[in-house]
């Protein structure tokens, strides 16, 4: 979700009660203290946080490019109704999250898509099984390695693990649609819709 820190763009990927996590350009100090303000399904959040640790996701590769910081928001002050709201939209999501749940229990398809893949991405990483070892590596080329994958650095670092466990405990042909999982992430611009909810 896009929102701001300060006068800063964030964009929010994780939110609880207690606090947030949001990725972004600009380079904080452990300590900061700024307004976080986002919208969620069209409910407009407020909330006074600190910055209570931050670390460099992405290095930059080329000029004109800028690094990518993870950080974590700790909630000091709700202004108004915000932190109401804000465990509003946690609870919406949840009972979202659990009927979605049902429903696939039930083979009920998804009626929308509610999950997409991550958009094609001009870098990917590699990641190739050496002598036991998984060599992780940022590159320009989409290929699939013989022993290992690819997939879009757009991908998160969870997701790239469980793409490595799969690869290690399964059979050869489990391996080739580990590689085909992998590359769609690179040669897919619009997301497929799953039933997958993640709240």
């Amino acid at each position: 979700m896009p929102g701001r820190f300060g006068a800063a763009r964030v964009a929010v990927f994780e939110l609880s009660v207690s606090g947030f996590m949001v990725a972004h350009e600009a380079r904080y100090a452990p300590g900061e203290v700024n307004h976080l303000v986002f919208e969620c399904e069209g409910t407009k959040v407020d909330l006074l946080c600190r910055l209570v640790r931050s670390t460099l996701h992405r290095l930059t590769r080329s000029l004109g490019e800028k690094s990518i910081y993870h950080s974590g928001l700790q909630i000091i002050e709700s202004l108004g109704e915000a932190y109401e709201k804000l465990r509003g939209v946690i609870a919406m999501r949840i009972v979202k999250a659990i009927d979605e749940q049902k429903a696939n229990a039930r083979g009920i398809p998804p009626l929308s898509a509610y999950m997409y893949q991550p958009g094609k991405s001009d870098t990917y990483r590699r990641c190739e099984l050496v002598k036991g070892e998984w060599r992780k590596t940022e590159t320009t080329h989409a290929d699939q390695p013989p022993h290992g994958f690819t997939v879009s650095s757009d991908i998160g670092s969870e997701q790239v693990e469980i793409l490595c466990r799969t690869w290690e405990m399964t059979s050869a042909e489990g391996r080739r649609l580990t590689q085909m999982l992998a590359a769609l992430s690179i040669s897919r611009n619009e997301g497929i819709p799953t039933r997958r909810y993640i709240p």
